[in-house]
């Protein structure tokens, strides 16, 4: 699959070889309908497979809703906005804890082969889906192996990306997350916000029993994107990047409505700005950039590669996100860190994002739906690059702590300590990735 969501599990799986695990993957269908793919990310891990470093095992199937769902490849089209949240509402009424529940038990399938073929000391389980949370502890249960709950996203805390139609909904989430935790032998999330949230939501939890693994962005990907940026610079414009989509709780809207009142307000903006898309964009946002008569300052990319993604931030002045919840922070923040670009970020005040990018450093922060705030920082923006004067120093040593091989170092250590406490004896390290 395309988008930043895979990057983290993906990245994982690429440099724990390093620290002496094998990586076994557990994942559906090569071609699952999705939004976006991006072949080039699961080609970083072929010469893996082809070492044996790294084995990819797949289910024949991936039901959704009922129905064994095979795709030619075709790429799903991202709903609006409005869609996106009834359609969420929807499936989070009838599938509990999400859509697929019903790939459980192929999963299941799939993974007593797995295990009758190999000894696995561990089990890395990530989630959203929150279904995988779920065959980690059945195969806990039916194995005796430990297994790892990592959270991208928080479950139940989460309200924006989660909907709970009654009482009952929200209880039986409550409850397969609270067994989920008890059942688990470590507990990692992508930020101290979550840990915060989850400890508090679970009293039998203490500080300790809960580690920061934050998203973060690959050196590799940087150099490789390098020789690639230099063609797509453009010295004249003054360029204003957005990488990613646009989903529940996320939209360009008041970016987009700040730009126009900062070109009437400075008309020679107008000649200069370029605000750059980098990912799917909806219909209802290219109809609000002609209402509001910014196609000539509207650059729209579509999805790229992982590695040309890359290389447009590089080749930008300005890198903007915006988000509505204070929970998490986008994967592709992350990666915003490791080119060093100043950051222009939209998001609620005393978020988790808001402290990142504070400590980043060379960062500007409004409130996602301050068009006045935002205008104003767009004008101070572009002020600052005519004057050759807009790059900051960011804060390096925050920067490195991001850094994925890094990150996987961190990782590691907790996949041998709960395999350690299972069997003192271990020859051969090995993981399963759900």
């Amino acid at each position: 699959m395309g988008l930043s969501g895979v990057q983290r599990t993906l990245k994982f799986v690429k440099y724990l070889p390093e620290t002496g695990w094998r990586p076994i993957v557990l994942t559906t269908t090569e071609r699952t309908p999705y939004y976006a793919y991006d072949d080039s990310l699961l080609g970083e891990l072929q010469p893996l497979v082809d070492d044996g470093a790294v084995e990819i095992w797949r289910t024949d199937e991936d039901p959704t809703f009922g129905k064994k769902m095979r795709t030619n490849g075709e790429t799903m089209k991202l709903p609006s906005a409005s869609w996106q949240r009834i359609r969420s509402k929807l499936v989070q009424t009838i599938r509990q804890p999400d859509s697929r529940i019903l790939w459980k038990e192929h999963a299941i399938k799939k993974a007593d082969e797995i295990f009758a073929k190999h000894k696995i000391d561990a089990i890395f389980t990530t989630a959203p889906p929150y279904t995988d949370f779920l065959i980690a502890r059945e195969l806990k249960e039916k194995y005796n192996v430990p297994y790892l709950m990592d959270y991208r996203d928080a479950w139940v805390a989460n309200n924006v990306l989660n909907f709970y139609a009654t009482p009952f909904h929200r209880a039986k989430a409550r409850k397969m997350e609270y067994d989920s935790l008890r059942a688990s032998d470590a507990i990692t999330v992508a930020n101290r916000r979550m840990k915060e949230v989850l400890i508090k939501q679970y009293e039998f939890l203490d500080w300790n029993d809960v580690s920061i693994l934050p998203h973060g962005f690959d050196p590799e990907d940087i150099e490789k994107a390098k020789p690639m940026a230099i063609d797509r610079a453009k010295p004249d414009t003054f360029r204003l990047t957005y990488a990613g989509t646009f989903y529940v709780g996320r939209s360009p809207a008041t970016m987009l409505k700040a730009a126009r009142q900062a070109i009437d307000e400075v008309p020679e903006l107008g000649a200069a700005l370029d605000l750059s898309f980098v990912g799917i964009l909806q219909e209802e946002y290219t109809k609000l950039i002609t209402k509001l008569g910014l196609d000539r300052n509207v650059t729209i990319h579509g999805y790229l590669p992982h590695a040309e993604s890359v290389a447009e931030l590089l080749a930008s002045d300005v890198l903007w996100m915006t988000m509505s919840d204070d929970l998490s922070a986008p994967g592709k923040l992350y990666e915003y860190f490791g080119t060093r670009k100043t950051i222009l970020g939209l998001v609620p005040p005393g978020s988790h994002a808001e402290r990142l990018l504070k400590e980043y450093g060379n960062a500007i922060v409004v409130a996602p739906d301050n068009v006045h705030a935002t205008k104003e920082a767009i004008i101070d923006l572009y002020r600052k690059w005519k004057e050759w004067d807009l790059q900051q120093i960011a804060n390096d040593e925050f920067v490195s702590r991001h850094n994925r091989r890094t990150i996987t170092t961190d990782l590691a250590k907790q996949l041998t300590f709960i395999s350690g406490t299972i069997d003192s004896e271990i020859k051969r390290l090995r993981t399963t990735v759900a």
